[in-house]
């Protein structure tokens, strides 16, 4: 039987039954780039909360990161209110990060806190066949449908609203860990016991999706 698909995690496989798509921050995990890029999937990205002064030397690095063949998306990016820098700064480099994953045919896995107006406006500005992915969605169901309508995937955490959970359409989800280190499988058969089907279904599922919105020419 295939694993279970961990969409997003800071670690790597703690199990045989799961494929961790491993995320990278750039630069703090630096020490990791030779080990996690010679083997395994991963996405990489330059977090809001850990935005450089000189940010020219990381997007050098993603560039790089962007252009291996196990590199599945560039993430996390985004937009958090929370962040000190400003959020002139953060918006000018999420668009310096989008650029790259457009020319690279990347899906984008977006961190937003408390900015989805802006999130929403500069989504506009991102090419519609740009995939767009809300990791670790907790939100209400309102908020959920504006996403969906607006095209973004939603990926759930263990922190999980069950109502959007289950609004979602089966081919705009993913399941993931985050920071949790328990098994993603463990996360699969709660959220199939919310949506009322087996977790092997939604596995399947979730692996499809990745395969759609990674493909290259």
């Amino acid at each position: 039987m295939s694993p279970f698909l961990n969409f997003h995690a800071h670690r790597v496989s703690v199990s045989p039954s799961e494929t961790v798509i491993r995320n990278l921050i750039v630069p703090q995990d630096s020490a990791a780039f030779p080990i996690t890029t010679g083997k395994g999937l991963f996405s990489a990205g330059i977090h809001p909360w850990f935005i450089p002064n000189d940010p020219e030397p990381a997007l050098n690095t993603l560039e790089h990161l962007a252009s291996m063949p196990t590199c599945i998306a560039i993430g996390e990016i985004g937009l958090d209110r929370h962040a000190v820098t400003d959020s002139v700064v953060q918006r000018a480099l999420f668009l310096r990060q989008a650029d790259i994953a457009v020319r690279h045919r990347l899906p984008m896995v977006i961190h937003c806190v408390k900015a989805w107006e802006e999130l929403f406006a500069i989504r506009k500005e991102i090419p519609s066949g740009t995939p767009c992915i809300i990791h670790g969605f907790r939100g209400k169901p309102p908020l959920a449908t504006d996403l969906l309508r607006k095209g973004f995937y939603l990926s759930f955490g263990f922190r999980l609203n069950p109502q959007s959970l289950q609004s979602c359409p089966p081919d705009r989800l993913f399941l993931e860990t985050d920071e949790d280190p328990r098994n993603v499988e463990a996360l699969y058969r709660t959220a199939a016991r919310w949506r009322g089907c087996h977790a092997e279904e939604i596995k399947q599922r979730c692996w499809k999706n990745l395969e759609r919105i990674t493909r290259r020419p």
